[in-house]
């Protein structure tokens, strides 16, 4: 129970008083018995105020700590997926399956259709490893969780 301290109108004597929050009694003055109710005062007591959040340094602990997280979660989905967002694209053109993207390129390029879009898949593709990974990012993501 938080202590609170009254003080007396007419005799102005303090007088330091426990009760729950939710109580308002009506403290009368041992010292001058004053039919006059003491009235509380706001003080501060260091040993019983405490702030939760909101300082500089504890909202970069915070920010830190999810950065942290997301580099795992991260590195956990490459792993497994080999790509951050989840499952890869499979190459394809117009819906027929091919074995690469090069190939599916060589195929657009035949049918005439444009293989523009095609170029950063093949580049990613040569940084692929056999485990269907793209090597940088593991790199860089691993990277990012060991620094952190």
């Amino acid at each position: 129970m938080p202590t609170y301290e009254y003080r007396c109108r007419d005799c102005s004597k303090k007088q330091e008083v426990t009760h729950s929050i939710k109580e308002d009694p009506e403290i009368l003055c041992e010292h001058c018995e004053s039919k006059n109710p003491m009235e509380r005062l706001i003080s501060w007591n260091g040993a019983g105020f405490i702030l939760k959040g909101g300082t500089e340094a504890i909202n970069w602990k915070e920010k830190r700590y999810r950065m942290k997280k997301r580099a795992d979660l991260g590195v956990k989905q490459i792993d497994r997926y080999g790509t951050e967002g989840g499952t890869s694209l499979q190459p394809n053109v117009g819906g027929m399956a091919v074995d690469s993207w090069s190939d599916a390129a060589k195929v657009a390029k035949e049918a005439g259709m444009s293989t523009e879009s095609y170029k950063p898949l093949i580049e990613k593709e040569k940084n692929t490893g056999k485990s269907g990974v793209d090597d940088r990012k593991w790199k860089a993501a691993k990277d990012n969780k060991n620094n952190s």
